[in-house]
């Protein structure tokens, strides 16, 4: 993964958990009061589901390779556009970096202050700890070995009965996993450092986590409210939160604490439509943030590309031009005659076989004239010649299918659509004169020309501007860089022939 590709990732992800976190934040007051503080905490789900909903494969779209339906000669060079500097999506990513260290250093520190505050901690008993401070515990820590720490009082400031309430509390704590969860938070906050909305949802979730708490001790101790409002009153606050690890400090609402000690406790259809609404919640916000990817485009399997030589003599008058076409892709091309007649040619190159087969129809003034279908090998000329009903116009065509590449190998700026050649000057025509024209094209990335210039002509002067004129409508599918379409240039040469035994035409010749 590149560095512009990581500053996607971290784009897309910041924006999913921000909308997350926002619609939590304006739910979790209603919820709490409707359901309960439990509830309230699950609704925090939703932020990991849409973070992660992001990174999931987006929906697939299966896409062909983007090639000329019809080009006017072969395309011989291709000059890309110089790539764009990328020191800014790598300084973004070195800011990044030194924020997300910057940050998790501060978390470190903060984590080791609480800690060297406990002084030596000695394992009792019945299994719990006991440190030689009292600040911020008792508190559950420890991501790898979880473990209860009382502070040094513990016996002498809480009643028997305060002691198994606070006691619960914490052990409430490490069955729920609270303390991996205030780990995750740590790390989202490293990650995410530069997110303003990141730590106002951490002090939240935390106090949404110590109100669910209360809230299931008070559910499992009958006539407990009294003693468990005292206990808390009696706790000592630490001035910092601990960063992973669950205690008691004074960022927690100790009065709107005490004060859910008051309400009700969830009952059993309560706790069921907590989870319900939980899980459509989560649910409907992960698959929100997945379905609002844009669907990855997937190249279906490589084509082979040929080279289609086509000579064609309307009415006596002959063009030539070759068109680049990957096989199983219909393609067409028209041409007018001198006495007014339009035709227009479409078709389909197939294998058949060791051979190939080119099927179309030829239609003359919009009327179908014949559906030709043709048995050729490569390299070898084909031809057929069909006239209008009254014999009044009279097409022939000769074409030659060469292999070129496949269509994957094919990474040019390319004409993509069906584009007709340019027309034959009057005056070149009326003296029968050949020639080439090379253009050099310079391609946007939305496949639009946006300069054309001459690079080589002969005779010169003759054909330039019906060339110019023609390569300024076609549309080209864009050279790509790194997945992404990017500006570029193509040249493209140009042949005009006419049949030796021409000498006038009243009309220009389009093909």
């Amino acid at each position: 993964m590149n560095s512009v590709e990581l500053l996607q990732v971290l784009l897309k992800t910041t924006l999913s958990s921000s909308a997350a976190m926002l619609l939590v934040l304006a739910l979790r007051g209603p919820v709490r009061r409707w359901l309960g503080a439990s509830a309230a905490y699950l609704l925090w789900l939703a932020v990991p589901v849409a973070l992660g909903a992001v990174l999931l494969p987006a929906s697939q779209v299966v896409a062909t390779p983007m090639l000329p339906a019809a080009m006017v000669g072969p395309v011989t060079q291709v000059l890309a556009a110089p790539a764009q500097a990328a020191l800014g999506p790598v300084a973004w990513l070195l800011a990044w970096a030194a924020g997300a260290l910057c940050m998790a250093a501060g978390l470190w520190v903060q984590q080791r202050r609480f800690l060297r505050g406990l002084g030596p901690v000695e394992r009792r008993g019945d299994g719990l700890w006991q440190a030689q401070g009292a600040i911020g515990l008792p508190a559950a820590m420890g991501v790898l070995r979880p473990r209860i720490v009382l502070p040094a009082d513990f016996e002498r400031r809480y009643e028997r009965f305060e002691q198994q309430l606070v006691v619960r509390h914490e052990q409430v704590h490490l069955r729920r996993g609270d303390i991996l969860i205030n780990a995750l938070w740590a790390a989202l906050r490293c990650l995410y450092w530069f997110n303003p909305l990141l730590p106002l949802a951490v002090r939240c979730c935390r106090e949404d986590q110590e109100f669910s708490c209360d809230e299931r001790v008070i559910a499992g101790s009958r006539g407990a409210r009294r003693s468990y409002g005292n206990a808390m009153l009696k706790t000592g606050l630490a001035l910092s939160p601990l960063p992973v690890g669950c205690h008691w400090h004074d960022h927690h609402p100790l009065k709107e604490r005490i004060a859910m000690l008051k309400r009700p406790v969830p009952g059993k259809k309560q706790w069921a439509t907590m989870l319900v609404v939980s899980a459509l919640l989560s649910s409907g916000l992960g698959y929100a943030a997945w379905a609002a990817q844009p669907a990855r485009s997937t190249e279906a399997a490589p084509l082979s590309l040929y080279g289609v030589a086509v000579t064609a003599t309307l009415d006596g008058t002959r063009q030539t031009f070759e068109l680049r076409q990957p096989l199983g892709q219909p393609f067409s091309f028209r041409m007018t005659s001198e006495k007014g007649v339009g035709w227009i040619g479409e078709f389909t190159l197939q294998p058949e076989g060791k051979s190939l087969r080119l099927s179309g129809s030829l239609k003359a003034d919009g009327v179908l004239v014949s559906s030709p279908m043709l048995l050729m090998n490569a390299e070898v000329p084909a031809g057929i010649q069909v006239s209008t009903p009254d014999g009044r116009s009279v097409w022939a065509l000769e074409m030659r299918a060469s292999p070129v590449a496949t269509a994957r190998d094919a990474e040019v700026v390319v004409i993509s659509k069906q584009q007709a050649p340019p027309s034959y000057p009057l005056d070149a025509m009326d003296q029968g004169i050949s020639g080439k024209v090379v253009l050099e094209i310079e391609v946007a990335a939305d496949g639009t020309a946006t300069d054309v210039t001459v690079v080589q002509s002969r005779p010169q002067g003759v054909f330039d501007a019906a060339s110019i004129t023609a390569a300024r409508q076609w549309r080209f599918t864009p050279a790509r860089r790194d997945g992404l379409a990017v500006a570029g240039k193509v040249r493209v040469p140009i042949w005009f022939d006419l049949d030796e035994e021409v000498t006038h035409t009243d009309d220009a010749t389009e093909g």
